[in-house]
């Protein structure tokens, strides 16, 4: 596969990713806005619907495939040392496995919760 190829999916993921990110927001805030002020009990009971609870997830995994292309892009362009460059491209890909499984471990905590 050619350069250009992996910058053109590079380039469409984040495009792609920032639209979702950005209709989440949207329709999460009118949600807010509409029933303002949640409280601890109805964040939680709103988290634990099935279609809130797989948007969240969705829109977890699409921020940070949308901070990874960002930050790889900028370790690729400014970082010349290769060893430093794979260095905090693997700190960066750990620090934001680790947290897309704390976001899924606390969305599965908020549905077992709910469910008890």
């Amino acid at each position: 596969m050619s350069r250009a190829a992996q910058g053109l999916r590079a380039w469409l993921l984040q495009r792609f990713t920032a639209i979702y990110l950005g209709v989440y927001l949207v329709l999460v805030l009118a949600y807010v806005g509409y029933r303002a002020p949640l409280g601890y009990e109805q964040w939680r009971s709103l988290l634990a619907q099935p279609m809130m609870s797989i948007s969240t997830a969705l829109f977890t995994l699409a921020m940070l495939l949308h901070a990874w292309v960002g930050v790889r892009d900028v370790l690729m362009d400014y970082v010349h040392a290769v060893w430093l460059r794979l260095m905090l491209m693997a700190a960066s890909a750990l620090m934001l496995l680790a947290s897309l499984l704390w976001v899924l471990r606390s969305l599965a905590l908020v549905a077992a919760l709910d469910n008890a």
